[in-house]
């Protein structure tokens, strides 16, 4: 009986410890992480450079802070109370940073394209990035899980589906060229709502109570919307790509609006489908959703 009361004794400890690493850790990249996201921005010179890059660039921690926060609040796991939430938040900037960090595989450098280089077409993928890793994040928060590692689990999924596609995406179509080099800011609308919209589907499907690895990978899959809208998305690169005759030369200035009516049919796409979603009674496996 006495050997059981210290293993267990033993296992509650290197649990905390874990807890209490992983805690200050986190709050370690999380400061590593808003130093280097808001330096670039203080330091842009003149300081009339970049302007809407700054001020929406510098909007997006505070933002993805209120995303993570009402989620952790209404929709996480009933345990996740007091010292907890603070826990989760400051492991969402940690998973935002590493997140950041990923999304270099699409050849965007937001902080030195929107504001040191003054592209204005960067500040859309910018902004559609920054909140599509915060949304799979806080969407792997929502239901109940047994810790900290099922979060990091379920985000995980989002994330890779997430950037895979939008990878494909782009090397299919060398979006990220276009808004870099060409400053095209009918490409920058476009590609920022296409990750912002395909990020609302997968956080949805990084969500749901937690009952097996196995369970969580097959309701995962609830996810699948986001392939057509990716191949949708792919489509509509492609046709501005080889653009018509009547578009000329002028092609990059005309296509702001029509870019805008695209992007609004994403994120309807993704909105209608998380209506749907939520409208169905049951996960694959019985796991509800709230």
């Amino acid at each position: 009986m006495d050997m059981l009361v210290f293993g267990i004794a033993a296992a509650a400890s290197y649990w905390y410890e874990t807890e209490f690493f992983l805690f200050f850790g986190s709050a370690y990249v999380m400061c590593r992480f808003l130093h280097k996201w808001y330096m670039p921005l203080l330091e842009s010179w003149p300081p009339e450079r970049g302007e809407t890059g700054r001020r929406v660039l510098g909007c997006l921690p505070p933002v993805s802070l209120l995303i993570i926060l009402f989620v952790l609040l209404t929709m996480a796991s009933y345990d996740v109370v007091g010292i907890w939430v603070v826990f989760y938040i400051i492991m969402g900037y940690a998973w935002l940073r590493g997140g950041i960090y990923m999304m270099e595989c699409l050849d965007l450098s937001w902080p030195f394209d929107a504001v040191h280089l003054d592209n204005k077409a960067a500040v859309f993928p910018a902004a559609g990035g920054f909140l599509g890793v915060t949304l799979i994040y806080a969407g792997a928060n929502t239901g109940d899980g047994p810790g900290w590692w099922v979060v990091l689990f379920t985000a995980g999924l989002g994330l890779t589906a997430w950037l895979g596609l939008a990878l494909v995406l782009n090397l299919l179509t060398d979006v990220s060229e276009r808004v870099s080099v060409d400053r095209d800011m009918g490409s920058g609308i476009r590609f920022g709502a296409y990750l912002l919209a395909s990020s609302l589907i997968l956080a949805y499907a990084s969500g749901g109570d937690w009952t097996s690895t196995q369970a969580t990978l097959t309701e995962f899959t609830i996810g699948w919307p986001v392939l057509p809208l990716m191949l949708f998305s792919l489509l509509v690169e492609w046709f501005y790509i080889h653009p018509s005759q009547s578009l000329g030369d002028n092609r990059l200035g005309a296509n702001i609006l029509p870019s805008v009516l695209w992007g609004s049919i994403y994120l309807a796409y993704a909105g209608i489908v998380l209506l749907i979603l939520h409208g169905m009674p049951e996960r694959i496996s019985g796991g509800v959703l709230l």
